[in-house]
């Protein structure tokens, strides 16, 4: 009987300013928000582990997030799904999980929001 992994790759935290937002000011002045991208995979017990070619390339994901938050967005699901679809092309076949951030919202009291896209 064989048996299997499941793993999660995750990059934590990529912080960027951007300019999105609902309002013109937001999107003119800018802000700051945080990107997590977790992929989701199942090898065999006796994978090495040793090769780029089974794994994603950290660098790929960081600079498809950089190229993302460059565009400007009304919302941040608008901007999440694509930050979602433009990673999924990367490895289609693994489940992938993007987590984005807005910083300082201008919502009295309201640190955050954020939206999460898994599939």
């Amino acid at each position: 009987m064989s048996s299997s992994l499941e793993t999660i790759l995750s990059i934590d935290k990529i912080r960027v300013k951007a300019h999105h937002g609902w309002y013109e000011s937001e999107r003119k002045i800018g802000g700051f928000y945080s990107i997590s991208v977790q992929v989701f995979s199942t090898f065999p017990s006796t994978q090495s582990f040793d090769e780029m070619d089974i794994s994603i390339n950290y660098e790929q994901i960081y600079e498809t997030v950089l190229s993302v938050m460059n565009e400007e967005f009304k919302l941040i699901e608008q901007c999440c799904k694509v930050l979602f679809e433009r990673l999924k092309q990367l490895k289609p076949s693994e489940i992938w999980q993007v987590h984005l951030i807005k910083e300082d919202v201008p919502i009295k009291h309201v640190g955050s929001t954020s939206f999460c896209i898994k599939g």
